[in-house]
């Protein structure tokens, strides 16, 4: 579509993901205030997303977003109680119109309807909503108000007093007078007060006092009492507060079962260790949007500054050699800092967290779990690691039909794992990592795996493979990833949605990754998506041998050492008690070798066994630490343990590949050993 709707998309995304965020505030118990901001943001936010949609012409999409609007107006109403169920309903809503927006983005036709596979669960949730014949209720005849006033209030109003009462939330009326010049800042100030203290039900204008100019309000809130000392109140702003309705007065068979009443104030109890601490009211967060041709000229400018950084390095190294005054190298010393931070402000500029991905999957796979009958325990890791959002946008269909795959025909139901000795709940396990210069994503299930014999047959009845001929592993589960290639020959209502494997295989290679796909019958299987890393802030271990400069990802750092002791590639080193291998980083890399070393750097990598692996790494010297711009040359798309270069003062600083080089370190180890 034209690039002009860059803006629009951006604008239902960053919706998208407000809605998802607020979602989560509801499935953790909250007072009745918090439920109900995060409700009305709910409902405001569905809102826009109709109006927006009418706007473009997806009047399918209008339709919808207009139905998911009248639920949360339901329940913003105390119509609808916010339960699980409720919850796990409303994400898979949300999740199934973001999912038709990015149809919509890519060029696809609308559906007639994006909710038809929630229809039967919307349906239910609007018989229950609606009131039985002659139960509706109206309590706000209970409060202290003139008749004029109790006229003014709107059907929003009128619901929410009458459910406050009869859960037992007494209603207070809090009266001000505010200056004409500042009124609407301080009201500003009062609302938060109140909305912090308990529910803003209402701001009513109020007659100012005869001796008084400005104007003037009545707060209604629902709280448990009402402290003045609370209030923000300046000097002749409050003129009064009273308690407009005693819940005490309403007839006990109204009132709720449950009531849903917030708790009263009590003195602070001391944290206790991993106890998550309450969820406050989503707060709207201010987004300054930029046209992507803005970002790409800051972008573009990226490359200057990181010349001017590389230039006050320079001077800087030369003010120490050549004068002792502190202040001239204190101000460059600044200004390098200054200048990597804006380095790092452009670069984090299109990042965004994996986590964003993730909360769109855990609704799914709960919809997934309840439609198959199949409970899933998830979890996830590694959602705080950040990629460009133009890639992980274009992860995200492909993802999610990858975890749809794994909990459709991955895992089995709970009678067939039963009986082969597993637990009823399957396992799906998501991570999100980065593995030297690749970021990579794993998707793991504990299921059946994928079925080799039935692949095979499937490829030589499509002419794919040859009937005869032996065929590894490898080459049967690549076979999953060939255009229009499938063991079944109907899709599923479930992962049957337009995207095959070789879609997935196209959007990874066009990163310039890979897709590996590996499984054990009966056991599980494994899906991992890797592609390259274009560029990042990298903090660094910085060590030199044999005159060149090479840096250390500090993540994979354990230990630093230095001492008298020479060391040799091939010794034994003692470590906080452990002894382990050495080898020098010349020997890894292909240089010629030292006479000895008296510095070395522990690596370590997780291995397959519960702890990991480690090898000391043989240096020349430490020189220290520090955040560098890392780059991915295409120059080293092929050399063994060098993930990217860095421009530094003393020339190019060589970033090293820890996993890779853990690899040529054993390796070389090795070749010692055989020589012996």
């Amino acid at each position: 579509m034209d690039q002009s709707f860059d803006d629009v998309w951006a604008e239902f995304e960053d919706l998208f993901a407000q809605a998802r965020q607020t979602l989560a505030t509801l499935k953790e118990p909250q007072p009745a205030h918090v439920v109900q901001a995060s409700v009305n943001a709910l409902f405001r936010t569905t809102h826009t997303l109709k109006g927006m949609a009418g706007m473009l012409g997806f009047p399918s999409f209008s339709k919808a977003a207009h139905r998911m609007e009248d639920i949360f107006d339901l329940m913003r109403k105390g119509r609808l109680r916010s339960t699980d169920s409720l919850v796990e309903t409303l994400e898979a809503g949300i999740l199934a119109l973001e999912s038709g927006m990015g149809g919509l983005r890519r060029g696809r036709s609308e559906p007639e309807d994006y909710l038809q596979p929630l229809r039967k669960q919307l349906g239910e949730l609007e018989a229950l909503a609606r009131p039985a014949e002659g139960a509706a209720q109206d309590l706000t005849s209970m409060l202290d108000l003139p008749p004029d006033t109790l006229k003014a209030l709107s059907e929003y109003e009128h619901t929410r007093v009458t459910s406050l009462l009869m859960s037992g939330m007494p209603i207070h009326g809090v009266r001000i007078c505010l200056d004409f010049a500042t009124f609407d800042e301080r009201l500003r100030v009062y609302s938060e007060a109140l909305g912090a203290l308990g529910e803003l039900i209402s701001t009513l204008p109020w007659d100012a006092p005869e001796d008084r100019e400005g104007l003037a309000f009545l707060l209604m809130v629902a709280c448990p009492d009402l402290d003045p000392t609370r209030l923000p109140a300046l000097e002749g702003e409050l003129l009064g507060m009273a308690l407009l309705a005693d819940p005490v007065r309403v007839p006990a068979s109204l009132r709720a079962a449950e009531p849903t009443q917030l708790p009263e104030e009590t003195p602070p109890e001391p944290a206790v260790p991993g106890t998550p601490a309450p969820v406050s009211p989503a707060q709207e967060v201010e987004i300054l949007r930029l046209p992507a041709h803005r970002v790409e000229a800051l972008e573009a400018r990226l490359m200057a500054v990181g010349q001017l950084r590389d230039a006050a390095s320079l001077l800087l190294n030369r003010s120490r050699q050549a004068t002792d005054d502190d202040r001239p190298m204190a101000l460059l010393g600044q200004i390098e800092d200054g200048l990597l931070d804006v380095q790092k402000s452009l670069l984090q500029m299109r990042m965004v967290k994996v986590e964003s991905l993730f909360s769109r999957i855990e609704p799914m796979v709960k919809g997934l779990s309840r439609d198959t009958g199949k409970p899933v325990k998830l979890t996830f890791q590694g959602g705080d690691l950040e990629l460009e959002r133009s890639i992980l946008g274009r992860l995200t269909e492909p993802f999610l039909h990858l975890v749809r795959n794994a909990v459709d025909h991955g895992l089995e139901p709970p009678s067939e794992r039963l009986a082969l000795g597993k637990n009823e709940t399957g396992s799906l396990r998501i991570s999100a990592s980065q593995r030297g210069r690749n970021l990579r994503f794993d998707i793991r299930d504990d299921g059946r795996g994928f079925h080799l014999e039935r692949i095979e047959a499937r490829g030589v009845e499509l002419g794919l493979l040859k009937a005869g001929e032996n065929h590894t592993p490898e080459r049967l589960h690549r076979l999953t990833l060939e255009p229009g290639f499938s063991t079944h020959d109907q899709a599923t209502q479930l992962s049957g949605r337009g995207v095959g494997m070789d879609v997935v295989r196209a959007e990874i290679e066009a990163l310039g990754g890979e897709v590996h796909l590996s499984s054990e019958a009966r056991r599980g299987s494994l899906i991992r998506l890797s592609f390259p890393l274009s560029r990042a802030v990298v903090s660094c271990l910085k060590v030199r041998c044999a005159g060149q400069s090479f840096g250390i990802p500090l993540s994979s750092v354990v230990r630093v050492q230095a001492g008298r002791q020479v060391c040799h590639g091939g010794d034994q080193v003692q470590v906080l008690g452990e002894s382990l291998p050495i080898e020098s980083l010349q020997a890894c890399l292909g240089l010629p070798e030292p006479d000895g070393q008296r510095a070395f750097v522990v690596l370590s990598q997780q291995g397959a066994a519960a702890r990991s692996v480690e090898v000391a790494l043989g240096v020349d010297e430490i020189v220290g630490r520090g955040e560098v711009l890392l780059r991915s040359l295409p120059e080293l798309a092929h050399t063994a343990g060098i993930m990217g270069g860095s421009v530094q003062e003393e020339g190019i600083l060589w970033v090293l590949d820890p996993d890779a080089m853990l690899g040529l370190a054993m390796d070389s180890l090795m070749r010692r050993v055989a020589r012996v």
